[in-house]
């Protein structure tokens, strides 16, 4: 044998050792791809409860803003109608002030008058 032969030898045997190797490796590979797949499989199916209990979070959410949008309003009428009540019950007091003022200071000036005439009346009638 001579020098060729046997680096052509080594060469072939370099070269199987290289294909095992690869093989090998690739066989590796092809079981973390897997490995991976199956992770994500698992991932997606833990993953879809949490989507829908967000889901349905979300749509909770939304019922109890409605909720409470409702009850702003209802409330907010009741204060509105409550204070157009209290503008009414002034407005009334108002108008009772005035009416009794209107009516009860021309009385007392009628009285105040009618004691000036009677007083003075009465001393004009003892001075004579």
């Amino acid at each position: 044998m001579n020098v060729t032969e046997i680096l052509t030898v080594i060469l072939l045997i370099s070269a199987s050792a290289l294909c095992i190797a690869l093989i090998y490796f690739m066989y590796q590979i092809t079981k973390s791809v897997h490995s991976i797949s199956l992770n994500i499989e698992e991932f997606s199916f833990k993953l879809n409860p949490l989507i829908q209990s967000t889901f349905e979070l979300s749509e909770k959410l939304n019922h109890i803003t409605y909720e409470v949008e409702s009850q702003l309003q209802i409330s907010k009428s009741i204060f509105s109608d409550i204070r157009e009540r209290a503008d009414k019950i002034l407005n009334i007091e108002t108008k009772i002030r005035n009416g009794v003022v209107d009516a009860v200071i021309p009385a007392v000036k009628n009285l105040y008058a009618l004691g000036k005439g009677v007083e003075s009346f009465w001393k004009r009638f003892r001075n004579k």
